[in-house]
């Protein structure tokens, strides 16, 4: 798979949509980690009032979203860091936010790293980021599958069902906050946020 034309070709909320099933693995000093994607956040860039880079705002820290399709974009809200993966061509600064993932490989030291276990290790943006071990934002700019991070060419899981919903935590951004960008595994324990209620234990969502 060339991972810099998948990131660039096609539009950026199917891209979000597609990147559900695939694995995300990082390679650290501690040990590999790697989780499935189940769930994701589109962001349009220069016309989306949640972007980083609404209104053609450019600044060092988030130059990553200008370079080419799939440049990781490590920054911090509130103190917790979260990653965005570069969509389209260079210049046009469109992000993929990772929402959370289902954990696959280093469970226990994702667990140590978070002080928590089952579902609440890598369920939510911050959450899996720091269950990796991630701490600081060295790696923002480096290129998906070329050193620490690998984004996996076919998907190890078919999602039965995505659901778009609006995002999470954009407020006062009409008519932004309302859209349906946020797209998840129907049904996966790992999703941000989600009610017992709507959890598949037997399935997690897959087919």
């Amino acid at each position: 798979m060339n991972v810099q034309k998948y990131f660039e070709t096609g539009d950026t909320i199917d891209i979000a949509k597609d990147m559900l099933g695939h694995t995300f693995t990082y390679k650290s000093d501690q040990g590999t980690f790697s989780g499935i994607i189940v769930e994701t956040e589109a962001y349009l860039g220069p016309i989306d009032m949640a972007a980083h880079s609404y209104n053609g705002r450019h600044t060092k820290a988030n130059d990553p979203l200008y370079q080419a399709g799939g440049t990781i974009y490590i920054y911090s809200i509130h103190s917790w860091l979260d990653m965005d993966i570069s969509v389209q061509k260079a210049g046009t600064p469109n992000g993929i936010l990772i929402r959370a993932l289902q954990p696959l490989d280093g469970v226990e030291l994702m667990e140590e790293n978070r002080g928590k276990t089952n579902f609440e290790t890598t369920n939510g943006p911050a959450k899996w980021m720091a269950a990796f071990g991630i701490k600081d934002k060295t790696l923002s700019g480096t290129a998906l599958n070329a050193d620490n991070f690998i984004f996996s060419d076919k998907k190890v899981q078919t999602p039965k069902n995505i659901l778009a919903t609006p995002r999470i935590g954009v407020k006062n951004k009409e008519p932004w906050t309302s859209k349906d960008m946020r797209f998840i595994v129907e049904g996966n324990p790992y999703v941000s946020k989600l009610p017992k209620r709507d959890m598949n234990l037997d399935t997690y969502g897959w087919l």
